[in-house]
């Protein structure tokens, strides 16, 4: 009862008094530019932190990125993969799902809501080959693509309830409760936390990797948070000295506008930038135009209202290192 009516002294003041009105105003004005304002500006200058140089990419290092999705790679390392392949690095990328759980991709694709099961997977099939040109564009081979075809909008899930082979999950959209793609890691794989667990394990200890992208633990898709738990729970069971840098993509405000925006850089979000540990690495004007190209490639998943993908082509490539 106390706040409210303080609150209906506040509307008696604003309704009585100009000059209440006005300092209202314009504190709400101060608020509205802290809240939105500075966050659209990517809230640099509000943090003692600082983008550090991302460290040299030598033709020692073994560079591993896990994608919850077929274009996450892009968006979040397009041009690390540049500069590895250029500096003669070994690149490997794993995608957990074929984001095959995409509604506006099969609206997208059939001009009508019917919402087919074997929509989604025609939508799973298309953006693996997506994803298999988007590399080439920037001089990745296909045998360096591992897709693991678990479900999309799933992998939170089967960090719990669906853990066990003997309770999968079953796929929102393609409805099936195991791997359908042909071309992937182990087709016809049960859909359990377990599976997954063991195939990046196999997959990390093989490939022994000095360097791992992941997507941001913070990231809001529940998908990449989990993808960001898989990899932990993972490094928690075998033994490697490997530095884990994050990527994120999904976050209020970020990128700020959504459009290509070439010329400007990219900033962690003002509430994430409060500490140390973020990196930045600085494309060329080649590099940015190569990822354009690359990013172009999900046709899929590019509207000409919503131009998510391409709002990532910016000067740099941000990454908070993870412990």
């Amino acid at each position: 009862m106390k706040i409210f009516d303080f609150l209906k002294q506040i509307g008696r003041n604003y309704r009585r008094n100009r000059n209440f009105r006005r300092i209202f105003l314009f504190l709400f004005l101060i608020w509205g530019f802290w809240t939105f304002g500075l966050g659209l500006l990517g809230g640099w200058f509000l943090t003692k932190s600082g983008l550090d140089k991302f460290p040299e990419i030598g033709n020692r290092e073994r560079i591993l990125i896990l994608a919850p999705h077929i274009d996450d790679e892009t968006i979040g390392g397009g041009g690390i993969i540049l500069k590895a392949l250029a500096q003669k690095a070994s690149v490997k990328i794993v995608y957990l799902t074929n984001g095959d759980d995409s509604l506006g991709g099969v609206i997208k694709e059939d001009r009508k809501i019917t919402l087919d099961p074997e929509q989604f997977v025609l939508l799973g099939e298309q953006r693996m080959a997506e994803g298999k040109r988007a590399m080439a564009t920037l001089g990745l081979k296909e045998n360096n693509l591992i897709f693991l075809g678990y479900p999309d909008q799933g992998l939170k899930s089967m960090l719990s309830k669906f853990y066990s082979e003997t309770n999968p999950l079953v796929s929102p959209g393609t409805k099936f409760n195991h791997n359908p793609y042909r071309g992937t890691y182990r087709p016809a794989r049960v859909y359990a936390g377990e599976n997954l667990v063991v195939d990046l394990k196999e997959i990390i200890t093989e490939f022994k990797p000095t360097t791992i992208l992941v997507a941001h633990p913070r990231d809001l898709h529940p998908d990449h948070q989990a993808t960001y738990s898989f990899l932990k729970k993972v490094l928690e069971e075998i033994s490697l000295s490997v530095k884990i840098f994050s990527y994120l993509v999904h976050y209020p405000l970020y990128p700020p506008e959504k459009k290509l925006q070439k010329d400007s850089f990219l900033y962690p979000p003002k509430k994430l930038f409060s500490q140390k540990g973020w990196f930045s690495f600085e494309l060329s004007a080649e590099e940015e135009d190569r990822k354009l190209q690359a990013m172009n490639q999900y046709q899929s998943q590019i509207t000409p209202f919503y131009d998510f993908l391409r709002a990532f082509i910016k000067r740099n490539e941000i990454f908070e290192e993870m412990e």
